[in-house]
């Protein structure tokens, strides 16, 4: 229904952006009033469709003429007191809400009536069941979990959110990409749940994750022109599957104990009750001081107070903070911690099994030996479980096959027979066909999903008949682990690709930047000096032209880049950025295509 709405909206915007009078115009109006009387829109639901399908962005747009197109019509503050005065076309004029219809829409008692119904909140179950969801293989629970602990938006989290490590404070980042900010790009310092290095790593795992690229790509090309309606589209498609964690985590109806208790007036818990509870616990955890000082810190926090010059004016937000402020704790917040990555233990072996051990690792393309032994393991437990599954199956042929041999004691007539073994046979068909789709379906999981160009026989052949294979399609743990043909220059092309997107989007001047040079190739791709020079000689055009971008360039000789532009930052910093590009850009948020 909505989208008939959007369709209609930019119709009488095609039919009225060029016309000069008021008496043109108001024809189309009319048309478009009556139709919207005919659908079932409240005003409250109205105001915020016209406002997201463009019925006032789109007109503002466009010149406007006084006694034309547009008429002068005075602005009203709060109290109702005029302001000033605004041009405003026509169309908006006729079709949207009036200033009463505002001013009753936007009358609502919700966050009075949620503060006068406070409910205490228990911080360590909060972060227990947060902990769990920040080290999920889903995306979905994963993005829960970071909106838990960082209180962000669920299309912020998705789609623009970048954190950034703060000197010196563990647990706490420094935000872009807030969203319902009209234009303004702030940045400013957020606190962290759990720790600001574990947060930053969920991010990038979340981000490399193929559904999430996917949805990214698809609302980027179905509205290339406006960020807000890619957030906008981004929370229709997932707002529903999030919230379904938020329900199965933090509490659903029926449930006696949830570990957020529903906010007053809402019948489930949502990603805004994770939001208000972020708020209460970040702020009850490093701020000390007095009640005014928790609400301007929580109101940072939350991204409505951040303005980098101060005024008092802007304390007028604080009654948005204060509308997130309806649960509390009595009990001490604790600096979670990540949770500890297992232990690992060495195992002897003999060499005929170490031998078959390396052919595994080769064929499944496995980053490591460890990889092998754990994929076995869960091989044997799935063994077991087909056994147990064949067993079972066994037993219910032994049943079928004594309820036929019961039911032909019976004497039926002979056509009454015919059907009955026909439906036997057609019963234990499909039981046979049931399980086993089901323990081969299990036998198959964990397995890697290669594509059939990378796919290798068990028996290696030798390096000339090997065929290509599609190194693009590596991700990046299994390029760096393995030695076949044509890997080291793919290696060296996305350790290229890498510096230049940190040059690019992170670094902020010179003092941040660095050259392409053999040494910065050679110590992120881990390849010889000399087959990186071989590169950079073949792809002396793009090297020469990205360093020129920022004046890195060899003065002498632009076509032989050389580490002198680096020596400015010393090995320490350099060594440093190049961290900071393979946790970015090679191990995090942004992998290089």
């Amino acid at each position: 229904m909505s989208k008939v709405l959007q369709e209609k909206i930019n119709e009488l915007f095609a039919q009225t952006k060029d016309l000069k009078s008021f008496s043109e115009i108001k024809p189309h109006c009319d048309q478009f009033n009556e139709w919207v009387a005919t659908q079932n829109y409240s005003e409250k639901s109205l105001g915020t469709l016209f406002s997201r399908y463009g019925l006032y962005s789109k007109f503002r747009d466009i010149p406007l003429e006084q006694g034309k197109n547009a008429e002068l019509i005075p602005k009203y503050d709060a109290d109702g007191r005029v302001k000033g005065h605004e041009l405003k076309h026509y169309v908006p004029l006729l079709c949207g809400l009036n200033n009463q219809q505002w001013q009753e829409r936007n009358q609502s008692t919700r966050a009075i009536d949620r503060l006068e119904n406070s409910t205490e909140l228990d911080p360590d179950t909060y972060l227990k069941v947060t902990g769990k969801l920040l080290s999920s293989e889903d995306p979905h629970e994963l993005a829960v979990g970071i909106i838990a602990a960082t209180g962000r938006r669920p299309h912020e989290v998705i789609a623009r959110a970048k954190f950034y490590p703060v000197k010196g404070k563990p647990y706490h980042v420094m935000f872009e990409g807030q969203g319902k900010k009209r234009g303004e790009k702030p940045v400013f310092e957020i606190a962290t749940l759990y720790s600001a290095d574990y947060i930053i790593k969920s991010l990038a795992r979340l981000r490399r994750e193929s559904s999430t690229k996917a949805l990214l790509k698809e609302v980027a090309t179905e509205f290339p022109k406006s960020l807000t309606r890619q957030n906008l589209e981004i929370d229709k498609r997932r707002n529903g599957s999030l919230n379904r964690v938020v329900r199965a985590y933090f509490g659903d109806k029926g449930d006696k104990t949830p570990v957020l208790a529903f906010r007053h007036g809402e019948a489930q818990d949502n990603n805004k009750a994770l939001r208000a509870a972020y708020a209460v616990l970040a702020t009850e955890r490093d701020c000390q001081g007095s009640f005014g000082a928790k609400i301007l810190h929580a109101s940072r926090l939350l991204g409505h107070f951040v303005k980098e010059i101060k005024s008092d004016r802007d304390l007028a937000n604080l009654g948005t903070s204060a509308g997130y402020s309806d649960y509390f704790t009595t009990k001490p917040v604790p600096f979670a911690t990540a949770p500890e990555k297992e232990k690992t233990h060495s195992i002897r072996v003999n060499s005929s099994d170490l031998e078959i051990i390396k052919s595994l690792q080769e064929r499944w393309q496995l980053p490591n030996q460890q990889s092998v032994v754990s994929r076995l393991i869960e091989r044997h437990e799935l063994t077991v479980e087909l056994g147990k599954q064949l067993q079972e199956f066994k037993a219910h042929i032994n049943q079928l096959e004594k309820e036929k041999l019961e039911m032909s004691q019976v004497k039926p007539q002979p056509q009454a027979q015919e059907i009955m073994e026909e439906s036997l046979e057609a019963k234990v068909e499909r039981l046979i066909e049931e399980k086993l789709s089901k323990a081969l379906s299990n036998i198959s999981v964990g397995q890697p999903q290669v594509q059939p160009s990378q796919s290798k026989p068990a028996t290696q052949p030798s390096s000339k008949q090997q065929e290509a294979v599609d190194l693009q399609g590596y991700s990046h743990a299994e390029l760096w682990a393995t030695k076949v043909s044509g890997a080291s220059e793919e290696k060296i092309r996305r350790s290229f690709n890498a510096i230049a997107l940190y040059n690019d989007t992170v670094a902020t001047g010179d003092e941040d930047r660095l050259a392409i040079t053999n040494q910065a190739l050679r110590e992120l791709s881990g390849v010889n000096g000399l087959l990186v020079g071989d590169w950079i000689k073949a792809h002396a055009d793009e090297v020469v032209s990205h360093n020129s971008k920022y004046g890195m360039q060899n003065p002498k000789d632009p076509s032989n880049p050389t580490t002198y532009y680096n020596k400015r930052h010393g090995s320490e910093k350099i060594t440093k950025i190049l961290t900071l590009v393979n946790e970015s850009f090679l191990d995090g948020e942004a992998p290089v295509s």
